[in-house]
């Protein structure tokens, strides 16, 4: 491998930890086999065990506890620590309903576990990014959780459902980023924990405990401010503790997370992952570059490997359940750049707000959300229907929205990053907040849609003007050769209020 012999050896040990990293198992008896992981009681019978690089702190009072695995930021104080925001928590934990409320405000990426001495629950962040897989009570009496269901299987012996297989198959042909539908995964006696579910332990059973309350509409002005100040907060935060790499693209997502980390730019890198066969002209590797360079930034560019090399292929093959080969050479590029010493910031999960699925018919059944997203293959549409009977309550939200959130992002992005701790030290996702996508929800979607998105535009003006200089997915609209004409004349253009509020009407 080309730089292994650069870090004199580094890569074997670090390859050997990837196996797993950031990866839990919680059952009813500690796992004698898992020696290097670190084990922690949670009352008098649940046994979480943890990999060493996963952050785990608890707090304790009595017979109650409330315990973290992964991170949590609080945007109004980000001088606060893990055991600071959960000491907090505690105070709260007589009224679970108002933990869940207060929890909303946090960002990172997290699983909160919570004791209050008479029954014990687990949820975990806005998007179900530090994601959570447990056994169904229908088919067995033990309840296991996992950050991924091949743990369990493994456990307790079960086989892949062929159904399963036989959507998998379909799925790789039609999409090489394929996903898991509703609360499904490979195996038929484990579910997944979707985003804005609590789950019992004592039971096994999953609660649907947001939306709490219709959605108030705000203007855009207000919005785009308290947008912008929570972005700031969370990015302040992550910065005093990691070291971090800011993913950047030619993309609307990246560009809003760029503006975020105006204030602490002199102490973060930022990095674009050239994708194999990208070619070294695409907009996503030209635009980040002239931006960078425009504004200063230390930018790397990580070219993924045409292929995995053998010995990453068998890690990254026994890592998760059916994992995606197609990030497999993005992630071997990404553990060769930092060698887990960086949390990656990345823009994704925002799509929430961006109106991503307006199909023309706004029918919606379990047998059009398959075809939708699916290719309307027969496994999607019995997890899809049992998702749409839990939407009772869910009051006005839009619920193309919520099945973005709670599916694409609570199925599609949790796995993916799931998958890409094998690379990194962490992920960090500022939109992984729900105040701060409720917040921009609320904007009239008239703001919010394609192809100005002006609350984009407007929360960017907040932040850092500058960074609307350079065209956004110019190659959604124009040639690529083009791009650099188009940029150098838009960086001589003197920047003005006038312009700012070009920007903001699409001109």
């Amino acid at each position: 491998m080309s730089q292994r012999g650069r870090v004199e050896g580094g890569f074997q040990y670090t390859w050997e930890k990837a196996l797993y990293r950031n990866q839990f198992i919680l059952g009813h008896i500690f796992i004698d086999e898992l020696t290097s992981w670190k084990k922690t009681k949670i009352g008098s019978s649940t046994c979480l065990m943890t990999h060493p690089d996963l952050n785990v702190c608890q707090v304790n009072h009595e017979n109650q506890s409330v315990t973290l695995i992964g991170y949590m930021l609080d945007p109004d104080d980000s001088e606060a620590s893990d055991i600071d925001i959960i000491n907090d928590l505690m105070g709260e934990i007589s009224d679970f309903d108002r933990l869940l409320e207060r929890s909303g405000k946090f960002g990172g990426r997290w699983t909160l576990i919570v004791d209050d001495g008479k029954r014990i629950r687990l949820f975990h962040d806005a998007f179900g990014l530090r994601q959570v897989f447990y056994t169904d009570a229908n088919y067995t009496s033990e309840v296991w959780c996992a950050s991924q269901p091949g743990m369990i299987a493994e456990r307790l012996r079960l086989a892949v459902d062929l159904s399963a297989i036989s959507f998998i198959n379909t799925s790789k042909q039609r999409d090489a980023e394929y996903w898991w539908p509703g609360d499904s995964c490979p195996y038929k006696e484990i579910r997944h924990l979707l985003p804005n579910h609590y789950l019992n332990l004592d039971s096994g059973s999953s609660c649907r405990y947001w939306p709490n309350r219709p959605l108030e509409k705000l203007p855009l002005e207000e919005v785009a401010e308290k947008t912008a100040k929570t972005l700031q907060g969370l990015m302040e935060g992550v910065s005093n503790r990691y070291d971090l790499a800011v993913s950047l693209t030619a993309g609307w997502d990246s560009r809003l997370v760029l503006a975020a980390s105006r204030g602490i730019r002199d102490k973060v890198s930022y990095v674009t992952v050239r994708q194999v066969g990208m070619p070294e002209n695409h907009a996503d590797i030209i635009v980040p570059s002239l931006l960078a360079s425009e504004l200063g930034l230390k930018h790397d560019i990580v070219k993924a490997p045409p292929a995995m090399d053998g010995e990453f292929v068998a890690i990254f093959q026994n890592n998760v359940s059916f994992p995606h080969e197609k990030w497999g050479p993005d992630a071997q590029a990404i553990l060769e750049y930092n060698l887990h010493s960086k949390v990656t910031v990345t823009g994704s999960a925002s799509e929430v707000a961006r109106c991503f699925y307006r199909p023309r018919s706004r029918q919606i059944t379990p047998q059009s959300l398959s075809s939708l997203v699916m290719g309307n293959h027969l496994f999607a549409v019995g997890p899809f229907e049992n998702w749409l009977n839990g939407l009772n309550g869910t009051f006005n939200y839009d619920r193309f929205d919520l099945f973005y959130w709670e599916q694409r992002c609570g199925n599609w992005l949790a796995m993916c990053q799931s998958e890409f701790d094998i690379a990194w030290k962490d992920i960090f996702t500022p939109f992984n907040c729900r105040e701060l996508i409720v917040s921009m929800l609320a904007v009239e979607e008239k703001y919010r849609k394609p192809p100005t998105y002006e609350l984009y535009k407007a929360i960017m003006s907040q932040l850092w003007p500058e960074v609307l200089r350079a065209p956004i997915n110019p190659h959604k609209r124009k040639s690529v050769s083009g791009l650099l004409k188009s940029f150098l004349k838009t960086r001589l253009r003197p920047y003005t209020p006038d312009f700012i509020k070009r920007s903001l009407r699409g001109r």
